[in-house]
């Protein structure tokens, strides 16, 4: 009877290894592999509609939650703007420090002011004169902001290539982008009659001056600068104002 030899496991293993690397060592090498679809699995049971409508609403809750955690470090205008801009064709009382009270529907949200048509007239509030603001109307309509998505093809051209020079030619693209200070709003007004409520008292007079500091106006027999900071109000009348 024959002695058979016993194989050696380590030479049986080098030997597998050899062959499974030879696999790759053909003329036509390794083959690509093809990348598996990766499908997402659902997040919700609501459709696509219904859930874009949700995401928008958590959005806007998220947004007023930090406005009211950042209240206190706000600035005053920031403030009033994202108020006016909720507040857009809804008719509201404001009060002013001085415990008078306007009513009327806003039609623009500036920079540093707002103006309310409150009947015939049209009132600029400038924000540091607000006291309180309240809807008067029970309900109120959602505000949606303008969007620039249906300007002609050579302003949208303009804007590329000469931004600085476009936008501040047109009083409507400089409230769209940078909103509307009270003095270049003003500028509008220059060579007309308005009223200005100063303090306790009110003047009517033309419109000859703006600057950033105030205004000047010519009265019958004099001439009256009028600090922005001294103005509680100013009204004009609706055949010479035209919303941006």
């Amino acid at each position: 009877m024959g002695i058979r030899k016993k194989k050696k496991r380590g030479s049986h293993v080098a030997s597998v290894r050899h062959n499974t690397n030879d696999l790759c060592l053909s003329a036509r090498g390794c083959p690509k592999r093809h990348p598996s679809p990766q499908l997402p699995s659902p997040v919700t049971c609501l459709s696509q509609a219904s859930l874009k409508k949700v995401m928008k609403e958590i959005k806007k809750t998220n947004e007023l939650l930090l406005d009211l955690a950042l209240g206190d470090d706000r600035p005053l205008h920031e403030t009033y703007q994202k108020i006016f801009d909720g507040l857009l064709n809804i008719q509201v009382a404001i009060t002013r420090h001085s415990d008078e009270t306007t009513v009327g529907i806003i039609t623009l949200a500036g920079y540093d002011f707002v103006v309310v048509q409150e009947g015939s007239n049209y009132v600029i509030l400038p924000y540091h004169q607000i006291k309180t603001i309240n809807p008067y109307d029970q309900f109120t309509e959602p505000y949606h902001p303008p969007k620039f998505t249906h300007a002609p093809s050579c302003l949208r051209e303009d804007l590329i290539y000469h931004f600085g020079k476009t936008v501040s030619s047109s009083p409507q693209l400089i409230h769209l982008f940078f909103r509307m200070r009270l003095d270049i709003l003003l500028l509008k007004y220059v060579d007309t009659q308005i009223r200005v409520r100063i303090l306790e008292k009110e003047v009517e007079g033309t419109l000859s001056h703006v600057n950033k500091d105030g205004i000047v106006l010519n009265l019958k027999c004099d001439q009256l600068n009028i600090p922005f900071d001294q103005i509680s109000f100013i009204i004009l009348n609706s055949s010479i104002h035209k919303c941006i």
